[in-house]
């Protein structure tokens, strides 16, 4: 068990470092671009780095990580998507939806943790959304990062309290 211990701070000490904390940037950039879920790394940081650094690093990482998720979505798959929804009016009428709402959508569900942050990400890509409108909703994310950073952040106060 203290060689379990003795990794996992080593491994906290990496981090700490300035390559560590870009290394921690790419994994949670990879991981928003992958579609999984990065709940678990927001913690991560709040345990390593702290509340308010650990919230700047995780929205950091996440804006740019959505941001090219975003890009690759209309580059990729928005021209597919419009031959689909010229077939169905229904699509065409959930698409409009988005474009009017646009920044007012996309901040009220980075509000929500009903929206998955990644799938949501390359959804607004395949939407006439303006890049302008999703990059300044990713500000919404900013009270639920602080949240998990700050639960990562207690979990390591308790654990040294214990120690």
């Amino acid at each position: 068990m203290n060689l379990f211990l003795e990794n996992i701070y080593n491994l906290a000490f990496f981090f700490n470092t300035g390559i560590g904390i870009f290394t921690f940037v790419c994994i949670y950039i990879l991981i928003v671009l992958l579609i999984l879920p990065a709940s678990w790394l927001s913690l991560l940081s709040g345990f390593l780095y702290g509340s308010y650094i650990g919230s700047i690093i995780v929205f950091i990482a996440a804006s740019v990580g959505a941001s090219a998720a975003f890009f690759i979505s209309k580059s990729l798959f928005a021209k597919k998507l419009k031959k689909v929804i010229n077939r169905y009016p229904k699509l065409s009428v959930m698409e409009q939806v988005m474009q009017r709402g646009g920044l007012k959508l996309i901040f009220l569900a980075r509000l929500s943790p009903i929206f998955p942050f990644s799938i949501f990400n390359y959804f607004c890509g395949l939407n006439n959304i303006k890049f302008k409108d999703f990059a300044l909703g990713i500000f919404g994310i900013i009270p639920g990062t602080f949240l998990y950073c700050s639960i990562g952040s207690l979990a390591k106060s308790l654990q040294e309290l214990k120690n």
